[in-house]
């Protein structure tokens, strides 16, 4: 990490925009990672498509997104993985769905999984997941993990799509937030920091600084909504999930004391909880 913050501090110094332009590249870049063999059982147990879609609203360029079906309930249920995921990291939460007659959907987003690309970001996420909620009217619920968990949140905020539940599970607060840790972690200085939202505006079309939950949950459109957070989190604050909570009571929390981050979405406590709040009315 030292050779980055000193590189990005040299760069910086010389260029702000080149240094903003280099951080946001590195930025909307996944990490790699393989698949275990339980993974590829999980794919090949799935009904698997391709759904061409473009890259962005504002984009004429087509991608595929790697689409997948699990099970034939009548009630259907949008799982929606977080950042450097893959929907196949879901296999006990949708074992246990399909087990109780739910129909499951999930896809890997933009560079992700089996999708392909090389970078993506929180403003792709959000125009991928509005493709699925305009061919799938007649969801039930969408649950999200992470920065999934936000970027479904964020896009229920903006479309004119209500659904009956949402649950967020260790889920990203707010994409300026976001930045600012990174920020931190890489000592960019002020120059490159505030030349970065500019460049995201004419890049993407879209304002960062409004991809917060607490500026959007007004127009948030779902019946119901749950927040599972797990106060062993290693990677989002578990005091940024208690404020959250706290500055708006009408969501449901349900907090485990568990072994982190990632293992949440298998953890049997929250598969329980995940089933409990899907049967109640």
């Amino acid at each position: 990490m030292k050779k980055y913050k000193l590189a990005f501090s040299i760069i910086g110094s010389i260029s702000p925009r080149m240094a903003a332009k280099t951080f946001l590249h590195f930025f909307s870049k996944p990490p790699k990672r393989s698949f275990r063999q339980h993974h590829l059982t999980l794919r090949e147990s799935a009904k698997e498509t391709d759904t061409p879609l473009t890259a962005y609203a504002f984009s004429k360029q087509q991608i595929k997104v790697k689409t997948y079906t699990w099970g034939e309930g009548e009630k259907k249920v949008l799982l929606l993985h977080g950042w450097g995921g893959s929907a196949l990291d879901f296999s006990h939460l949708i074992q246990t769905l399909v087990e109780h007659n739910f129909q499951v959907i999930s896809f890997d987003q933009p560079a992700h999984g089996f999708t392909g690309g090389k970078n993506s970001n929180l403003i792709q996420w959000m125009h991928v997941i509005t493709a699925f909620l305009d061919t799938n009217k007649d969801l039930y619920a969408i649950i999200g993990h992470s920065f999934g968990g936000l970027a479904a949140t964020l896009t229920l905020a903006r479309e004119q799509v209500r659904i009956p539940k949402l649950i967020i599970m260790a889920s990203s607060i707010s994409a300026p937030a976001i930045f600012d840790d990174a920020y931190d972690q890489l000592g960019l200085n002020n120059k490159v920091r505030d030349v970065i939202p500019g460049i995201v505006q004419d890049t993407l079309k879209d304002d960062m600084m409004s991809l917060d939950m607490h500026k959007q949950f007004k127009s948030v459109k779902v019946d119901h909504m749950l927040f599972i957070y797990d106060e062993n989190d290693e990677i989002i604050s578990p005091k940024r999930s208690e404020d959250f909570l706290q500055q708006h009571p009408e969501v449901e929390a349900f907090k485990i004391r568990g072994e982190g981050h990632y293992r949440i979405i298998r953890d049997p406590q929250v598969l329980a909880r995940i089933l409990a709040f899907l049967a109640t009315p």
